[in-house]
């Protein structure tokens, strides 16, 4: 199966990005987050942009080239003088470019390095862009801080039965219309008939075993809100009779407004809904909280 570091990915051509990924590359390389950029732009460097201390803890630097075409011996000659003034000395430096692996460069730069440890000086490697990208690959974390767009989509999970089952609550039984109308309505007034209809569709169809969700709480908390939505449908029910063009209800009924002032019985039945109602929008309220505070996270 393919991996990142199988990918043909081209190098940045800002030479601060590469010096932001060669210090990264650094990092999972000799497993030290400790390595670090050397100095800002426009600060004498001495031939370092990136040091740290390797596996057995001696002090290396970066010479960093984003030089897609390639480093001549003569441009890394004049490198390693500028790094021999590094301090503390370095025990090793490496020549960073963004070129393509080459042969002839490696040779020549094992050639050079065998001749200045033979006299006591620090030796020199040249990674190419493959092995900076090699070794950027290591650690996905510093991956997809310099590349965001290789980091997998996340694969959204199939919503569980209790999600589905809250999710088809709210498709039924949303805030608007019903619970608005109950919490605003002064039910001496007359109201929608369709408003109020996903409080009675609730009652009709939720008391069926599909309808139960497996989460104990969440459970509970449906038994008890059912309770109180067959409670408040019962009195809507019971005391409202249609009127009008038979879209409205009303505890007055068309009769009695024929007849005369409301009666203390019609009265009365505004007075005991009104109650109800402030009753049950909190605990239709309540139940949603809980729901979201179950599922939604």
């Amino acid at each position: 199966m393919p991996t990142y570091a199988d990918l043909k990915v081209d190098p940045p051509r800002s030479w601060d990005e590469f010096e932001a990924i060669a210090c990264s590359s650094a990092k999972n390389r000799w497993n030290n987050p400790n390595f670090t950029r050397h100095g800002r732009q426009g600060q004498k460097q001495d031939g370092v942009d990136v040091y740290g201390d390797d596996n057995d803890g001696k002090l290396v630097g970066l010479q960093c080239k984003n030089t897609v075409s390639g480093v001549s011996q003569v441009v890394i000659a004049e490198e390693v003088k500028k790094a021999e003034a590094f301090t503390p000395p370095l025990t090793h430096l490496y020549i960073a470019t963004t070129a393509d692996t080459d042969r002839n460069m490696q040779s020549t730069v094992r050639t050079l390095s065998t001749v200045r440890e033979a006299s006591g000086k620090f030796g020199v490697s040249i990674l190419f862009w493959t092995d900076i990208w090699q070794d950027l690959t290591k650690d996905e974390t510093r991956l997809f801080q310099h590349y965001p767009q290789l980091r997998p989509r996340e694969v959204k999970q199939k919503p569980t039965h209790d999600e589905r089952l809250f999710h088809k609550f709210q498709t039924v039984f949303p805030f608007e219309p019903a619970v608005r109308l109950l919490r605003e309505q002064d039910f001496g007034a007359s109201f929608s008939k369709k408003a109020i209809r996903p409080l009675l569709d609730f009652v009709e169809t939720w008391d069926q075993p599909e309808k139960e969700f497996l989460d104990p709480e969440l459970q509970d908390a449906l038994k008890s809100f059912y309770k109180a939505a067959e409670n408040m449908a019962m009195h809507v029910v019971g005391k409202t009779v249609p009127v009008g063009n038979m879209e409205y209800l009303s505890v007055f009924s068309d009769a009695q407004r024929a007849v005369g002032p409301r009666p203390p019985s019609v009265i009365e039945d505004a007075r005991i809904l009104n109650e109800e109602a402030s009753k049950f929008v909190p605990v239709y309220e309540q139940f949603l909280r809980l729901c979201r505070c179950k599922l939604a996270g």
